[in-house]
C-alpha cells in the first residue's frame, strides 16, 4: 500500500511563523506523518534541498518541490531514499550491513510525480574506512546550517519491484513495517536463523520474510544462488501448495523471469512458508516471491488463522519460527503463542554430552513501546514453558536527499558512480531517526517432547497461574543471544 500522509502538525507550522517573523529562515525537517503504524514519511529539509510530497489526499500522486524552480526536470527520474542500519553507537546489536529503501517516481512538467515500480531494496556492504576519501568540506546551506552526510557501501545485492497491499481493503498485513527491515539485518548479523525448514507467521506481502531470508545468505558464507536449468518453475499457489507440479507454468514473462539467477538465501534452509490468514496477502506475497527470484524449491505459501488450532501436520515441526512485529495489540498474543509453541521443534536434553539441543527456535522483532511484546513473553514462558531471552536493538533511517537521474536506465551505473567515483560514497542526508526494538527469542523447555502438549502446557491444562511465579521460571535472563 502508497502511504497514507497526514497534515503537518500545528506545532511544526508555529515554529516556522515564529522563525519567519524574527527574520530568519526556519531550519527544521517538515515530517508528513504515517497514519498506519511505520509507514515512511517525505521530508526536506528547508533550504536548498527537495521535498517529495503528496497531493491531496492521494499519495499515489506526488509533487517535487525544488529550491530552484527554474530547474526543468520534465522526463526525469526521481528516487525517494531511506537507509536503515543498526545505530553504531546505541545499538546492542550491531552490523556492518545496511539496507536502503528506494521509490522511483517520473517528474511531469507541473513538478508531479507518478510512482514509477514498486519499491526497490538495495543491500549494501559497510562502508570503506580506509582508503583515504576525506569526506565532503563543510559546507553552508542557506539557512546557514552546515550539511551533513554519510557514507553509502557497495551494492551486494538488489531487490526490484516488491509490492505493498491495500491496507484499507486487506487490514496492515499490507503494509510494509521497519520491523522487516530491523528484522533483515539482524539475520544478516545471525544468518543460522534459516537453517531447516520454518515459517513466517503474519507475513503479509512477504517482504519482511523475503529480505530476512536474502540477507542471511548474502551474509553466509554458504548461499544458494545457482541459476534455475529445470525448466519453467512455479511457486506454489494457496489452494494446492503439496500437488502443483512445477513444470505446468505457461506464463511466458514468468518463465522469463526464472532465466535469471535466484536469489542468495542460506543453503542450510530447507524451505520457508510464508504464512497469513487474509488470501488476497498471499497472492501479492507469490508476486513478491517471483520478482525477488527467490529459489522456489525453498518457497511456500499457505493459509494460516491463528485462531484456529494447528493442524497435526504442523505440529513440532519447524526449526524456526519468525515474525516482524505481529503482537501488536494484546488479543494477538494467546493465539500467537499457542500456534508458536505448537508448531515449534521440541528441544530434548542431550544427557551423553549434558546439553540441552535447541532445534526449534522462535525470533520476534517490533517496537519496544509495545506492551504486548512483554504480554507475548510472559505467555511464552508461563503458558507454554518456554524459555525466552529478550534484548534491545537501536534502528537508524536516514533519509537522503532526493536523488535526480536522467532515465532508469542510468540507475546501475549511478550506484557504482556514487560508491566509486569522486564523492567516495559520501552523500547528503536531511534527516535521521532513531527507533527502539525489541528481540524476542524461545525456544522449548527441555520435558517437553513435542507430543505432551495437550498434558504439559500449563495453558491448556489450566494451571498457567501456578506456574511462572518464580524469576527462574519466567527465565528473565539478560544473556547475548
Amino acid at each position: 500500500m502508497k502511504s497514507q500522509f497526514s497534515q503537518i502538525t500545528l506545532d511544526t507550522l508555529l515554529l516556522g511563523w515564529f522563525l519567519v517573523v524574527l527574520g530568519r529562515e526556519p531550519f527544521f525537517v517538515f515530517s508528513f506523518a504515517p497514519s498506519s503504524p511505520q509507514h515512511h514519511h517525505a521530508s526536506y529539509q528547508k533550504g536548498d534541498s527537495s521535498l517529495i510530497r503528496p497531493i491531496g489526499k492521494d499519495s499515489n500522486h506526488m509533487r517535487l518541490f525544488m529550491a530552484d524552480p527554474k530547474q526543468d526536470l520534465t522526463g526525469k527520474v526521481v528516487a525517494q531514499r531511506y537507509i536503515y542500519r543498526f545505530a553504531p553507537t546505541k545499538s546492542t546489536v550491531t552490523s556492518r550491513f545496511t539496507l536502503e529503501e528506494r521509490q522511483y517516481y517520473t517528474v511531469a512538467q507541473d513538478r508531479s510525480l507518478e510512482a514509477f515500480g514498486d519499491k526497490c531494496f538495495i543491500f549494501r556492504d559497510a562502508e570503506a574506512s580506509d582508503d583515504g576519501v576525506d569526506p565532503p568540506e563543510e559546507s553552508l546551506k542557506k539557512n546557514g546550517m552546515p550539511r551533513v552526510y554519510t557514507r553509502l557501501g557497495k551494492v551486494l545485492y538488489k531487490v526490484n519491484d516488491l509490492k505493498e497491499g491495500d491496507e484499507e481493503e486487506e487490514g496492515v498485513g499490507g503494509s510494509v513495517w521497519e520491523s522487516s527491515y530491523a528484522m533483515a539485518l539482524y539475520c544478516m548479523e545471525n544468518p543460522d536463523v534459516f537453517t531447516g525448514k520454518g515459517i513466517e507467521v503474519g507475513s503479509g506481502v512477504g517482504v519482511g520474510g523475503i529480505l530476512s531470508a536474502i540477507g542471511a545468505g548474502l551474509a553466509s558464507s554458504k548461499s544458494d544462488a545457482s541459476s534455475s536449468s529445470n525448466g519453467p518453475l512455479k511457486y506454489q499457489s494457496i489452494e494446492d501448495i503439496a500437488n502443483t507440479p512445477l513444470e505446468n507454468n505457461n506464463n511466458d514473462d514468468y518463465q522469463e523471469e526464472n532465466k535469471k539467477s535466484t536469489a542468495p538465501v542460506p543453503i542450510d534452509l530447507t524451505k520457508i512458508i510464508m504464512t497469513d490468514s487474509h488470501e488476497p496477502l498471499l497472492n501479492t506475497c507469490l508476486d513478491n516471491l517471483a520478482a525477488a527470484s527467490f529459489p522456489v524449491s525453498k518457497a511456500e505459501v499457505a493459509l494460516l488463522d491463528w485462531n484456529r488450532r494447528l493442524p497435526n501436520d504442523m505440529k513440532n515441526n519447524f526449526d524456526f519460527i519468525i515474525g516482524c512485529d505481529c503482537a501488536y495489540y494484546f488479543p494477538l498474543v494467546n493465539p500467537l503463542a499457542r500456534t508458536v509453541a505448537y508448531g515449534l521443534k521440541s528441544s530434548p536434553y542431550d544427557r551423553k554430552n549434558n546439553e540441552q539441543i535447541v532445534r526449534g527456535k522462535f525470533l520476534h522483532i517490533g517496537p519496544r513501546h509495545r506492551e504486548s511484546i512483554d504480554d507475548l513473553r510472559r505467555k511464552l514462558a508461563r503458558g507454554y514453558r518456554m524459555n525466552t531471552r529478550m534484548k534491545d536493538i537501536v534502528l537508524e533511517r536516514i533519509d537522503l536527499v532526493p536523488l535526480i537521474i536522467d532515465s532508469m536506465e542510468n540507475v546501475d551505473a549511478q550506484m557504482k558512480e556514487e560508491v566509486e567515483g569522486e564523492t567516495g560514497g559520501y552523500v547528503e542526508y536531511q534527516n535521521m531517526e532513531t527507533t527502539n526494538y525489541s528481540v524476542l527469542v524461545g525456544y522449548h523447555n527441555e520435558d517437553y517432547d513435542g507430543f505432551n502438549g495437550d498434558y504439559f502446557f500449563p495453558a491448556e491444562t489450566g494451571k498457567e497461574g501456578s506456574y511462572g511465579d518464580s524469576a527462574q521460571e519466567l527465565d528473565y535472563g539478560t544473556e547475548t543471544m
